[in-house]
């Protein structure tokens, strides 16, 4: 079965309601179910889903679709991976075409898995058996090293085994030998780091049997390596973060492993205690619940407040931040004193705001009043930060209550929120005045989409549409139902997926505010009105040239094609 049948397979075993349910809460109301669109900024359920007809609509925007369009629009991922979401749950495997190799990239992708093969190999030799035992001695097991690839860096040999094969200026901008031709990484416990795609595009190496100042290092950024542009892990942790519609922010790749061995894999980490704006857009893409697991300490406090920061100001998202007093971090935490110590700090864990207050109370003596002017005051700055005015008087009646100031003297601090402005990738569209052609034009297209009778009345009675791209919309209804000898909407989706002139006048005709049903009498008035609008336009044509002939039998000529145009229109 090749993949066009799969994906049929996937359509029929996926309820669109339980598709789009899973991520909106849907209201039912008569047949269909109805939503808040998440294609628009919308304030009242414009979004319709059709259980019967396997497809959704919104009223405002005009986006519409299946169940395979809407999780390429709402996750912001292309069709295949949206194909192998579906696929996932009733079990449908689709075929995966490999991809045409980038001839610019492919060749540094085939050396970095080639090093880290070597890499792993290391591991299980004689000079590995330390290495291992460390690894051990942090519970990274056999099953943890296989399933991050982990590895280990020796004393040399690298560069001599790959400079068989590739040229040292590639090496060296790879950042995987130096100009001595020596290794980059020696003696250091290797950390595969992948991009977004799976590839492997960079190593991270940790110290193991001697102390230096710098614990870590990271290949340089090279071609294929942007820091700022890799969250750790995302690959592997972004289907487990759609499921738990939550990503949880490490600041290492340690804690990301720690917590992938006692079974939460929503976890990415950002190897640093900052974000940078792709980073921030790579998880405001995912449109889930953000938790930020920095480190415990005074930098990695800093750092959860700058991060935090950064999410507020991108984006409105639920924000939560884990705290625990007994680690540093929770690699450490888990490893110490065990999954529950872990697992209790995540159930407690805190608002953002609420977080960052109680930071604002470093190095400060709240009992002097200074101290406590400067706290309210940077207390109040933050709550102004806050985009819910309810949130706001909230957090305001706390700090009036707990340090005994007047209410309303903190109230007069704070900030009426303005109505935020979203900037949405479909903006609703603007309502045109259609005239009675044209909406016949549409009705005829979504009749034919509807009806699969309608698209056999079309063929024999018009066959044609006035404008081009509605005509084009037509034939391609037309010559689906001929090749596959039948018509379902939520298939036919699919087919014209990748055609962006189709999308944008399917998207024209669903937008219409359509009546469901249609009687014989309706769909012969608007393939007349088709015929008519032709027959005018072609009266005008002749007339034009009636107005220019100066020959006497040409004049004629027109004047009975003309008369006979007319004649036929008042037959219908």
């Amino acid at each position: 079965m090749d993949n066009s049948e799969k994906i049929k397979e996937i359509l029929r075993a996926n309820d669109i309601v339980d598709v789009i349910g899973s991520y909106i809460s849907l209201i039912p109301k008569g047949k269909n179910h109805f939503c808040i669109c998440p294609f628009h900024d919308d304030h009242s359920p414009s979004m319709s889903v059709s259980k019967d007809k396997q497809i959704f609509r919104c009223f405002v925007c005009g986006e519409s679709g299946n169940a395979l369009t809407f999780l390429m629009k709402y996750l912001n991922i292309p069709f295949l991976e949206a194909c192998e979401i579906l696929g996932e749950k009733c079990g449908i495997k689709i075929l995966k075409k490999e991809n045409k190799k980038n001839s610019k990239y492919e060749k540094y992708y085939d050396i970095y898995n080639k090093v880290t093969l070597f890499y792993k190999n290391n591991l299980n030799t004689k000079e590995g058996i330390k290495a291992k035992k460390y690894l051990e001695e942090r519970n990274i097991d056999k099953k943890l090293i296989d399933e991050f690839d982990i590895g280990l860096s020796l004393n040399g040999g690298l560069g001599q085994v790959l400079l068989k094969n590739y040229d040292k200026k590639t090496l060296v901008d790879l950042d995987i030998i130096n100009e001595n031709l020596k290794d980059s990484f020696t003696n250091r416990i290797i950390f595969p780091i992948r991009d977004t795609n799976n590839n492997i595009v960079a190593f991270s190496g940790r110290i193991y049997n001697e102390e230096d100042i710098n614990k870590y290092r990271n290949t340089k950024e090279t071609i294929i390596f942007k820091k700022g542009q890799i969250l750790y892990n995302f690959y592997n942790a972004k289907d487990n973060i759609r499921k738990a519609k939550e990503v949880i922010i490490c600041e290492g790749f340690m804690d990301v492993i720690r917590l992938h061995s006692i079974g939460i894999k929503n976890a990415v980490a950002i190897m640093g205690s900052n974000m940078t704006k792709e980073q921030i857009k790579i998880i405001k893409d995912l449109k889930v619940s953000v938790t930020l697991n920095l480190d415990q300490d005074h930098a990695g406090k800093t750092g959860s407040i700058m991060v935090g920061e950064q999410f507020l100001t991108e984006e409105n998202i639920n924000l939560k931040v884990i705290v625990f007093n007994k680690a540093k971090d929770s690699d450490e935490l888990i490893t110490k004193y065990g999954k529950e110590d872990f697992i209790t700090a995540y159930r407690n864990k805190i608002d953002f705001i609420d977080f960052k207050l109680d930071f604002l109370k470093n190095n400060k003596n709240l009992s002097n009043a200074e101290d406590l002017s400067k706290y309210i005051n940077e207390a109040i700055e933050s709550i102004n930060k806050l985009d819910d005015d309810i949130l706001k008087e909230i957090k305001i009646t706390e700090l009036s209550n707990k340090y005994n100031i007047n209410k309303s003297t903190l109230l007069s601090k704070i900030v009426k929120n303005k109505k935020i402005k979203i900037k949405y990738e479909n903006k609703p569209i603007e309502k045109e005045k259609l005239n009675k052609f044209k909406i016949s034009e549409i009705r005829i297209i979504y009749l034919m989409m509807n009806y699969p009778e309608v698209i056999n009345i079309f063929q024999k009675r018009l066959g044609y549409l006035i404008n081009k791209d509605m005509n084009y919309l037509a034939s391609e209804i037309v010559g689906y139902k001929l090749k596959y000898k039948e018509f379902k909407l939520e298939d036919f989706i699919t087919h014209i997926i990748n055609d962006e002139n189709l999308n944008t006048v399917f998207k024209k005709v669903m937008s219409y505010n359509h009546m469901e049903n249609y009687t014989d009498d309706e769909l012969e008035d608007y393939i007349n009105t088709i015929k008519l609008y032709s027959v005018k336009k072609e009266i005008e044509k002749y007339t034009n040239k009636l107005k220019n002939s100066l020959d006497i039998n040409e004049k004629k000529e027109l004047l009975k094609k003309i008369e006979n145009m007319k004649k036929e229109v008042l037959e219908w």
